[in-house]
């Protein structure tokens, strides 16, 4: 296996480089792309059904180079880090994640409640706590200077999956100011594989007159995979799970927000001043059967030539590792979201959105979401809107960005505007196709009601 791990993250990077859906999941239009955020927002919706065709969003952010659109282009162009500006540190850090929401239908089934069904392929990749010379000496070829370099708390992992679930959205508590729904989805999983591997401490020095690294330190390493003489059957070991999310939505209303929809069929019309969101996403494992993983105590040196073809293989052919064969769960990347909408004057509102992990950043065998903070001013009518997201992380610094819902259409990016500059640390962007069919804002039902 060639080094599996860095050229499945860089292929998902180089092929669609770029928090799902940025600014787009905040518009009360933009129907299942809300419902999977929160699928309390499935009820009370302004979508009467919708039909989604294809959306996929890419993300990546590291603070081992600038992710600007020359270094992008460069680097699509020559898969190498050669020409770019490197900061390489005992502790960068990269995350790759792709989500592809496939076909999807959600619809309202009546004042109160709605359903979706919704499929998904997805994959993410975390490297944390690499040390940046090590990285780019194995992915790139080692340099004619020597080095030292010492890593601590290493940690690689990449899981790829697909998802078929079924939201359903209700209001569940309504008076004239105050409005509270509630949703949950239930997902089968579908594993598609899972790379993992972990360092406590690794230290190594390169002697370029040799072409020669010393590396003394830990290593474990579990693949999901079958691996036979050397060809891979990702295939072999397809393994199912389950997962689940829900949320609750708190919407305030006064007398000027409930205004527009008087006289009118309320279902057409936002109607809060102020919107609260509050979810759990993506709880829950997919256990893979008889995964081998190995542990290697290493004290060796090593030919350069070795470790840049295939850098698992290159140590066991000097280490003999402990392996264990057994059942090993990875977990989904369990996320906390937190957004606050308010309805600032006719079809102008300003959103805040956090999204945390919850899962311990150096944990094993699980996978972590960039954690954002995300200010987004909008425009949205029912045809069209516009989004200007500003977010912050501790790893991708400050991006902002751009996204647009024309009609069927929806493009955009969470990091556009910094992409064009020096020092963006982020990639994302979003692409999709849909049909939606909205509450009219007149209804000869609820007319015939109040008469």
């Amino acid at each position: 296996m060639k080094y599996a791990y860095i050229l499945f993250l860089f292929i998902l990077w180089s092929k669609t480089f770029g928090q799902s859906y940025s600014g787009l999941f905040t518009d009360n239009f933009s129907g299942i792309h809300n419902t999977i955020i929160n699928p309390g927002s499935l009820a009370d919706s302004r979508t009467k059904w919708e039909l989604n065709l294809f959306s996929i969003n890419s993300i990546a952010s590291t603070d081992y180079t600038p992710l600007t659109l020359g270094n992008i282009t460069s680097f699509i162009e020559n898969d190498s880090f050669d020409s770019l500006e490197r900061l390489a540190s005992d502790t960068n850090n990269f995350l790759i994640n792709l989500d592809v929401l496939g076909p999807s239908i959600q619809f309202s089934l009546n004042e109160k409640n709605g359903l979706a069904l919704f499929t998904r392929i997805r994959a993410i990749g975390n490297i944390n706590n690499i040390n940046g010379t090590l990285f780019e000496s194995v992915y790139d070829g080692f340099a004619n200077q020597d080095f030292d370099f010492v890593a601590n708390n290493m940690d690689f992992t990449t899981h790829a999956w697909a998802e078929i679930g079924l939201s359903y959205g209700s209001i569940l508590l309504q008076k004239k100011y105050h409005r509270l729904k509630g949703g949950i989805s239930l997902k089968y999983l579908l594993g598609g594989g899972a790379i993992q591997g972990s360092s406590t401490q690794l230290n190594g020095q390169y002697d370029s007159s040799i072409e020669e690294l010393s590396l003394n330190g830990d290593l474990s390493y579990a693949f999901s995979a079958t691996e036979t003489e050397g060809d891979v059957d990702y295939f072999d070991n397809l393994s199912s799970g389950y997962g689940f999310d829900f949320g609750v939505v708190y919407e305030f209303r006064t007398p000027s927000s409930l205004a527009p929809s008087n006289g009118d069929n309320p279902r057409g019309f936002n109607q809060y001043k102020l919107r609260m969101g509050l979810s759990f996403l993506d709880i829950g494992k997919i256990t893979y059967r008889n995964t081998e993983s190995s542990t290697y105590q290493i004290n060796a040196t090593f030919a350069a030539q070795d470790l840049e073809e295939d850098f698992i293989s290159a140590i066991e052919d000097q280490v003999v590792p402990q392996t264990l064969v057994n059942d090993q769960a990875w977990k989904l990347p369990a996320t906390i979201n937190l957004n606050v909408d308010y309805w600032l004057t006719k079809q102008w509102y300003l959103n805040l959105n956090i999204n945390q992990g919850l899962l311990d950043m150096n944990a094993t065998f699980n996978n972590n979401p960039l954690n954002l903070i995300t200010l987004t001013p909008r425009y949205e009518s029912r045809i069209f809107g516009a989004y200007l997201p500003i977010s912050n992380s501790k790893l991708s610094g400050t991006s902002i960005g751009l996204g647009l819902r024309l009609g069927p259409l929806l493009i955009g990016s969470g990091s556009l505007f910094s992409n064009l500059g020096n020092n963006a640390q982020l990639a994302d962007i979003f692409l999709g196709l849909k049909i939606p069919v909205y509450h009219k804002k007149k209804s000869k039902d609820f007319k015939s009601k109040k008469q």
